[in-house]
């Protein structure tokens, strides 16, 4: 029983990956070996300077006759829903076995600082220390600091992946013979791309590729399933480009993209739904969720075709649009309660 813990967390598992060791790591000896070990494996991991920093915190406050322990805490690799689950269990299980009240947080000021709201929903938060490695300042050795920064995964999908991106996106343009829409092409990925960040986003396209790679792996018949949702993507994209070239006000431009890639997006997500199913029912696992979810697809299909056919009613001549856009909103409606009652009827049991 003690009133403060001198708290180090690895979101990612660093300690557990590398070194093998499990957490909660309690008690100085056992953090000093847990960082000796993981020094030995992998010298130039920011959580060996973390907890190393935290063993001389707690040094410092036992001298000064505080009642405090150290505690490391990890994560999983799968940082996000799975590794904060599992650093919130271990705090709780650390808090009823030490009935500690406050705590020190220490940390090397990168993604492990997102988890303080669930350390503040258990213990005081008295500080934070954030550890940051000195380096040398020649050139040789800002390189050698870039170089492995970028061979670092984590880093490497932040900044290389959105680089090759914008690569990618205008050397679509250009092939397209477009080269002038480029430049709004880069703009619109990096607008969804930092949406993407802001929002989460990243974390569902990082499963849906795993999950590719799994099914690839297996062998199983849902990553043929997905080699079409993503085939019909880039159809659907492409598609809606080639509509937002024609001779259209700006206005126009944005809502004939949307009319040209819609109903191959919506497709694309189904088949990408109907992998996912397979993959789940091949894991004992309910797939009445993705049942709802396709008609739930399909029901913003037709919201979202409609409203933009109705923009483009002068331009397309479509007769009617006005009838057109209540009857795809009225479809869209009768369609989403279908899509709920799967999901009713599995709460219900």
């Amino acid at each position: 029983m003690v009133e403060k813990i001198v708290l180090v967390i690895d979101r990612d598992d660093d300690l557990g990956v590398k070194a093998g060791i499990s957490s909660p790591v309690i008690g100085r000896e056992n953090n000093v070996q847990a960082a000796v070990k993981l020094a030995i494996s992998d010298p130039e991991d920011s959580d060996v300077n973390a907890i190393f920093a935290a063993v001389k915190l707690y040094d410092e406050l036992k001298s000064k006759g505080e009642d405090v322990e150290i505690v490391t805490i990890c994560g999983d690799k799968n940082v996000g829903v799975v590794s904060d689950d599992k650093i919130s269990e271990q705090l709780d299980e650390v808090v009823f076995r030490l009935k500690a009240k406050s705590a020190i947080v220490v940390t090397d000021g990168s993604e492990d600082e997102y988890v303080l709201p669930i350390i503040s929903s258990r213990l005081k938060i008295d500080g934070v220390h954030r550890v940051i490695v000195k380096q040398s300042k020649t050139i040789e050795s800002t390189y050698f600091m870039i170089r492995k920064m970028l061979e670092d995964p984590k880093i490497a999908k932040m900044t290389l992946a959105p680089i090759g991106m914008i690569f990618i996106v205008y050397s679509i343009f250009l092939i397209f013979q477009h080269p002038e829409l480029g430049l709004g092409g880069i703009v619109l990925f990096l607008g969804l791309y930092f949406l993407s960040k802001a929002y989460g986003w990243d974390k569902s396209f990082e499963e849906y590729f795993s999950s590719i790679k799994q099914s690839l792996i297996e062998g199983r018949f849902s990553f043929v399933l997905y080699v079409i949702s993503v085939i019909l993507t880039i159809i659907g994209l492409v598609h809606g480009f080639n509509l937002a070239s024609l001779n259209l006000a700006p206005h126009e431009r944005i809502s004939a993209f949307i009319y040209g890639c819609v109903w191959w997006i919506i497709a694309s997500g189904i088949f990408a739904l109907a992998a996912k199913s397979i993959d789940v029912y091949f894991e004992g696992k309910s797939i009445t969720r993705y049942v709802s979810m396709v008609f739930l697809l399909i029901s913003f299909g037709f919201i979202v075709s409609g409203a933009s056919a109705y923009m483009l009613s002068d331009v397309f001549r479509i007769e009617k649009p006005l009838y057109q856009l209540v009857t795809s909103v009225i479809a869209a409606m009768i369609i989403a309660v279908i899509g709920a009652i799967p999901l009713k009827f599995r709460s219900q049991h």
